[in-house]
């Protein structure tokens, strides 16, 4: 049902020759009219009819069309047999009903009005004009077919038109009416026909009724104006829902207002903005940002399209099409631009010019580096086929040594002398593929690759680009980024390297590669079978001096502010260091331990007077003094070496720090039972270390009479093998001999020779096979003092290629028997058919 309401005065009642349509109808019927509707004229027994929105006020004229159903089929009931009067319940839940209501769904109070006008429209619907009369209490249901048919009373208040408190109220709602006109667009002109008819209304009671139905409050709280009979609580809510609803419309009008001034803002801005660009085109100025943006791309596009390949071209301008259709707002557009940016900024055709003068390049990486022989070589070799092909190629090298030996040094100083860009990155801890092959452009702060970031920075396609750590790659569920660094560093595939954010292909072959790890076995084998490795074993003693001397300490006397005239390091002071304070394969340790003495020096100088300075003499550090600087230096191997003792024996050992020495121990602990006896190892052995030992004492068992060893020592003893240090795990076969000499100087109770050590893989039958690591260990063994030291004969080809420098003071013996090794050491004579 839907209801018009308004309120009626004798001006707006239609008169009865007035159409209830303006499209052509049948005429209204009308019914018979009654000298003036009031609440006397109503009866008690009314139909209900339920309304759904709100409730209605006496006094009000309610135009309705009831459509074709039960509630029609109610009216012309009521208007058939009880003179149109019907009664307006509000239903307790609001919205349209899923059924058919109740008596108990209909609030009890209502009011009561008579139709008076009816007319009958398309679909059976009923168009009709009610008048409301008074209030109504619903007391009982007389029928419920083929009308809800209740009975009641007509409420009706007792009003004293001299009450200075009701006039005091009515006046309040007539000032409240007044303050809601300029917030309340929707009501004013009802609200201005209430306040022109106010002196021609019948009481305070219709004034609170008509202001009521006037606000925007809830059905709830309009009904509980409707049940409230006594005029002075009634106008008391009225003015408590007018003071509501002002406080309603005024925040409306701020939020309001607060809008249309930022759309007033944001309009103002725009038309300046406009304007200012129509302005800047007409004198030509300025294009707008967008046409700017296509110019600047567009010209670096054209310098550089000559260098580019041809998927180069066509994927740069179908990219620049694409950008001039996009809105420069949209997400893409800056995806687009900066695919761009990206693809003009690449140095496509720029190529630095090598530095191919041979001996320019050698001295150039004999002036930054002393020693690392083999790479220097390789790297005039490198430029040597640079000059006879007269190219830009590159090439892909990995240096593999210990900390501090110079692997990323060297590749910076490799760049300088060959006159190109020098680019470098960790991949060190490295887990995501992408930071390698670039992301997609999908993800929000998408990039390319380091690779193409690489060229980028540098300005050219072939600098030198160093992968520093790369045996610590990591994996996850990323990706693999060592998978991703076959296509890179495989010749045969790097110069055709999808970037997968440019989502083209690059020329990666004239790239100059230059990999460091510290450890091969960490590298992967496919990846490893790609590069050219280079092992750079540790430092000996005099390498170390000159290095030391002719690099580290002008480097450090020149970081702490420090002059020759002020420091001077001996030689003597710096064998000290080297030997006692610096004994890494590298040199980093040497370098921090001269930073330290460089501080001291440089604090002792600046805590001086003015002219106690221009008198003092140099600060000199020698041997004498420079455990003034570092402290009392550790204990060194040499006097462990010194002191053999049966049992004990110095084994050589390679490591990703480089070659080692550690002092193989044995001890016997007498049994008295054979059951008793046993062997029992510590130190943290593999099981491959293990297995030697077990092959050591087997053999030693087997051969005991022919060695001089009692028959039955084995069967006596508890023997317990240790390896120092305890904490550090080791595993490998070339400690073989080095365990066997240990457990047959310990039966025999004889020591071996001083200053003498062992390396060579046993196996059962006495034999000694090759090892590894043959540069490392001389260098450990050069480094600890040793004179003496055994290697397997088939590592006699790799002691050859060693520099004469390295091997000098060190006599090496190459066996291929255990009892060479042990005549070697104990001076037990070979027999005749061992």
């Amino acid at each position: 049902m839907r209801i018009i309401m308004s309120d009626v005065t004798d001006e707006n009642v239609p008169p009865d020759d007035q159409p209830m349509d303006e499209a052509p109808q049948a005429e209204a019927e009308r019914l018979p009219q009654l000298p003036a509707l009031a609440h006397e004229h109503a009866p008690k027994h009314i139909v209900a009819l339920p309304i759904h929105q709100r409730p209605v006020f006496p006094s009000m004229m309610l135009p309705m069309v009831v459509p074709q159903g039960p509630l029609a089929d109610a009216v012309r009931f009521a208007i058939e047999h009880h003179q149109g009067w019907v009664g307006f319940f509000l239903t307790r839940e609001s919205g349209e009903p899923q059924g058919p209501l109740g008596v108990a769904d209909l609030y009890e109070v209502g009011a009561v009005g008579r139709i008076t006008r009816h007319q009958e429209g398309e679909d059976g619907a009923l168009q009709m004009l009610a008048q409301v009369v008074a209030r109504f209490h619903r007391k009982a249901v007389i029928s419920d077919q083929p009308a809800l048919l209740v009975s009641g009373e007509v409420l009706k208040a007792e009003a004293d038109p001299d009450n200075p408190e009701l006039r005091a109220y009515a006046i309040a709602i007539v000032t409240a009416l007044k303050d809601l006109v300029p917030h309340n667009p929707v009501f004013a002109d009802e609200i201005r026909a209430v306040l022109g008819n106010y002196n021609t209304f019948d009481g305070p009671g219709r004034l609170a009724d008509l202001a009521a139905s006037l606000t925007t409050a809830k059905r709830e709280d309009i009904q509980e104006i409707l049940e409230t009979v006594p005029l002075i609580p009634r106008m008391e809510r009225v003015l408590s829902l007018l003071s509501r609803e002002s406080e309603i419309t005024q925040l409306k009008g701020r939020i309001r207002h607060q809008i249309e001034e930022k759309i007033s803002e944001q309009q103002r801005k725009f038309f300046l903005t406009e304007q200012l660009k129509l302005i800047k085109e007409e004198l030509g100025l300025e294009s707008d940002e967008k046409s700017l943006e296509l110019k600047r791309l567009g010209e670096a596009f054209a310098e550089k399209r000559a260098g580019m390949s041809e998927e180069a071209v066509q994927t740069t301008e179908e990219e620049l099409r694409k950008l001039s259709l996009l809105d420069p707002h949209s997400p893409e557009y800056g995806v687009s631009r900066n695919r761009l940016e990206w693809l003009t900024d690449l140095p496509w055709g720029i190529r630095s010019d090598d530095n191919l003068d041979l001996s320019a390049l050698r001295s150039g990486l004999d002036r930054d580096h002393y020693g690392l022989e083999e790479v220097k070589e390789r790297i005039v070799e490198f430029c040597g086929v640079r000059r006879l092909k007269q190219d830009h190629g590159g090439g892909i090298i990995c240096l593999i040594g210990p900390p501090g030996t110079g692997k990323t040094s060297i590749g910076i100083s490799i760049a300088k002398q060959l006159g190109r860009k020098f680019f470098r990155f960790s991949v060190g801890g490295m887990r995501d593929e992408a930071e390698i092959k670039g992301h997609r452009r999908t993800y929000i702060g998408a990039l390319p690759g380091k690779l193409a970031q690489a060229l980028r920075r540098c300005g050219t396609m072939n600098p030198v680009v160093l992968l520093d750590e790369i045996d610590k790659l990591g994996r996850s569920h990323q990706g693999d980024p060592a998978s991703a660094l076959l296509e890179v560093l495989d010749p045969e595939q790097n110069k055709d390297f999808l970037d997968h954010y440019l989502d083209l292909r690059l020329d990666l072959s004239q790239i100059l590669f230059v990999c460091t790890a510290n450890d091969l076995g960490g590298i992967p084998e496919a990846l490893r079978d790609r590069m050219e490795v280079i092992r750079l074993a540790g430092y000996v003693e005099q390498e170390k001096l000159q290095i030391a001397r002719s690099y580290l300490v002008p480097k450090q006397r020149a970081a702490h502010g420090l002059s020759q005239a002020q420091v001077r390091v001996l030689d003597s002071g710096l064998k000290v260091l080297v030997r006692n304070y610096a004994r890494e394969a590298g040199v980093r340790h040497a370098e921090q331990c001269l930073a330290r003495i460089m501080r001291k020096v440089a604090t002792a100088i600046a805590s001086r007077d003015e002219g106690t300075k221009k008198d003092a003499a140099p600060v000199r550090i020698s041997k004498d003094s420079i455990a003034d600087y570092l402290g009392k230096p550790p204990l060194s191997d040499d006097e462990l070496l010194a002191k053999p003792l049966p049992g004990v024996v110095t084994g050589l050992a390679w490591t990703a720090m480089g070659g080692a020495t550690l002092e193989i121990e044995a001890i016997a602990i007498p049994v008295s039972e054979a059951s008793r006896s046993g062997f029992q190892l510590s130190g943290q052995l593999g099981e491959v270390m293990k297995e030697s030992a077990g092959l050591a004492r087997s053999y030693l068992r087997a051969h005991a009479e022919r060695l001089g060893l009692a028959a039955d020592w084995f069967d006596s003893h508890l023997l317990h093998l240790h390896v120092p240090a305890g904490a550090t795990p080791k595993d490998g076969p070339s400690a073989g001999i080095t365990m066997a000499c240990a457990m047959c100087s310990l039966a025999l109770g004889k020591s071996v020779k001083a200053r003498l050590g062992m390396t060579g893989e046993l196996t059962l039958s006495g034999r000694v096979f090759p090892i590894g690591g043959v540069r490392e260990k001389i260098v450990a063994a050069r480094r600890s003092g040793l004179k003496t030291v055994i290697f397997p004969r088939a590592n006699a080809r790799d002691y050859e290629e060693l520099p004469s420098h390295l091997v000098s003071g060190v006599k090496v013996h190459f066996v291929e028997h255990l009892d060479e090794v042990l005549q070697l050491a104990l001076d037990i004579a070979r027999r005749a058919g061992s």
